[in-house]
């Protein structure tokens, strides 16, 4: 773990982030780290204002003069390993405070663009990435599902598992080991909704609300084959029901495309599959969206 005591500086320093004290810091005065070229996240240190990577900044400022003991966790964990967050979190990460914990029953941070914790975090959940304690994936997808709804614990939960960052089996343990804390009834309640086959974000949010709605599992990402011949990779399929529904999450396509995907779906549905296709508008309205594909389940032919 590298995480450097209050006045001294990182070398080199990663991401630009400097801690800087009365007499300035290597190599600068105190006048030019009150430079406005330099971002003060919070006291003491500092970063360019138009870092490579303005959230790692952020995140490593915050830990930069930290007990050597603290842990990136929760949400601000999640962007480390880059797992998906709602658009309400995850928009301008450099304007959130950045969430780091200490053991219970220590102090915890009391800085700007902090949000500290008090956490048990045994030392199997967390790892060192890019010289930061982070919790590990899988312990941070338990504790965000205190924060999250259920939709987005499935999302970022269908990421860990197809990046094989942690396995089923892992987090069903986490889970259990959990037990009575805050946000694991989400998490236990999304754990069977879980697929690794999901390839977006956007395709975990629609099976997740149709499965919340009633409908069957479906299969993901399989691929459709008549007379032999590929038609298509489906984002949630119901072979059964010769039913399959794609998430479009494209907001500009070009012409050519836009035919491409027309042609695509009128050979499955001359194959005999109903083709329904959502979009990020549609999952305001989930239940719109069960009785759709309820309707099209209903009228196939095997059913």
């Amino acid at each position: 773990m590298d995480l450097r005591p209050a006045g001294s500086t990182p070398d080199p320093p990663r991401h630009g982030v400097f801690v800087v004290t009365a007499n300035g810091a290597a190599g600068l005065t105190p006048a030019q780290v009150r430079h406005p070229r330099f971002v003060a996240p919070s006291r003491g240190v500092r970063f360019p204002v138009d870092p490579a990577d303005p959230a790692a900044a952020r995140t490593l400022a915050a830990v930069i003069t930290a007990p050597e003991a603290s842990v990136v966790c929760d949400t601000s964990a999640a962007r480390v390993w880059h797992l998906p967050l709602p658009p309400w979190i995850g928009l301008a990460p450099i304007d959130r405070p950045v969430a780091v914990a200490v053991a219970a029953g220590t102090s915890r941070q009391r800085r700007n663009g902090v949000r500290g914790r008090r956490l048990r975090l045994p030392a199997t959940h967390c790892e060192v990435v890019n010289g930061m304690t982070v919790t590990t994936p899988a312990r941070t997808w338990l504790d965000c599902a205190q924060f999250l709804p259920a939709e987005h614990v499935v999302a970022m939960g269908d990421q860990v598992l197809r990046r094989q960052l942690a396995t089923a089996q892992d987090l069903d343990s986490l889970i259990r080991w959990a037990r009575g804390r805050r946000g694991v009834r989400t998490a236990r309640a999304a754990l069977p909704m879980l697929d690794g086959r999901a390839e977006s974000p956007g395709e975990s949010l629609t099976r997740c609300a149709l499965r919340l709605g009633g409908i069957p599992r479906p299969e993901c990402n399989i691929d459709i084959i008549s007379d032999g011949e590929w038609l298509a990779r489906a984002d949630l399929a119901w072979p059964d029901f010769r039913v399959i529904v794609e998430y479009d999450g494209a907001v500009h396509l070009s012409e050519g495309q836009r035919r491409h995907d027309a042609r695509r779906r009128n050979l499955l549905q001359e194959a005999g599959w109903t083709v329904i296709v959502f979009t990020a508008a549609d999952l305001k309205d989930p239940a719109e969206m069960a009785a759709l594909v309820w309707s099209a389940i209903r009228r196939s032919p095997v059913t």
